[in-house]
């Protein structure tokens, strides 16, 4: 089953593995006061109803118009593939079309001790289609689905996790890969730091700008339905890991932070969960405010 992406932001600047790789291969990352080189580690975003950022806040895209100090994105298409197997886990399969990168940006906490580092939203009318698909390898509903919130005023998000401690994780995660390789529009924007950087081009062939889940990475997803205005508007499916902490060093120093995953350089989006654990908090979250 494929269903189109509403929006999805990929934090890649929340690896500090992928940070500790661009650095060893002679990058000033994020900026370098001598050289005055900037190489902040983009964040892969798509928006199904387009976007209007600040101008240096883009680090590449295809298609946009320039309006002052802003830059106007028209709509952009990714997918999710909703794949189930026999032994009951479901994989979602991400497939970014078109998207944009962005810098971060300044944030009161860095990205390296977020919980969450991907996000991915669809359309509230594709919970039916997932629930439909997901009932017949669910069985009884697990012990231990609590809820939680976010977000205040007009939109709320009403999210689920299993076990009491998993509240910033959200349901077990089995398996995943993320990264940059083979996306055209961050292979040009790589290049370019190259130069900028004095880094040989020739060493972005080997490096490796992907994760994917090592054995002890404590990962989950984090389900959870968006209201706005009292209305359900979206499905939210967020990518979080906790642990093991790593420490590299940095341009100026030691840095700590969430490891979020071991390096990779496969092309593949994916996430694994187990479909019993998504059909019963896709359940739960839904009928929250009484929305089915």
């Amino acid at each position: 089953m494929k269903l189109a992406v509403d929006s999805m932001q990929v934090f890649f600047p929340a690896s500090l593995e992928i940070q500790e790789e661009l650095l060893k291969a002679g990058f000033k990352v994020p900026y370098d006061k001598e050289s005055k080189a900037r190489t902040p580690v983009p964040v892969v975003s798509s928006f199904s109803g387009g976007r209007v950022i600040r101008k240096e806040r883009v680090l590449k895209a295809g298609k946009f118009e320039n309006d002052g100090r802003y830059c106007i994105l028209p709509e952009e298409k990714a997918w999710v593939e909703m794949l189930v197997n026999e032994k009951g886990f479901v994989t979602f399969k991400i497939l970014p079309e078109e998207y944009h990168l962005e810098d971060l940006g300044f944030t009161s906490v860095p990205p390296r001790l977020w919980s969450t580092w991907a996000a991915f939203s669809l359309k509230f009318e594709s919970i039916e289609s997932i629930t439909e698909a997901l009932q017949e390898h669910a069985s009884e509903k697990p012990k231990g689905i609590y809820l939680a919130s976010r977000g205040t005023g007009r939109e709320i998000e009403v999210y689920g996790y299993k076990g009491r401690k998993s509240k910033n994780l959200g349901i077990p995660v089995f398996g995943y890969s993320l990264g940059m390789k083979g996306l055209t529009l961050a292979e040009e924007y790589f290049r370019e730091k190259a130069e900028e950087n004095g880094v040989n081009p020739e060493v972005l062939r080997y490096l490796k700008l992907g994760l994917r889940k090592r054995k002890e990475t404590r990962a989950g997803l984090k389900v959870g339905i968006v209201w706005k205005e009292g209305r359900p508007v979206r499905v939210n499916l967020r990518l979080s890991t906790t642990a093991p902490k790593i420490r590299i060093t940095g341009i100026y120093g030691e840095l700590t932070g969430k490891s979020r995953g071991e390096l990779s350089s496969s092309s593949e989006w994916y996430f694994t969960v187990h479909a019993n654990d998504l059909y019963w908090t896709l359940m739960e979250v839904s009928s929250a405010f009484g929305s089915r």
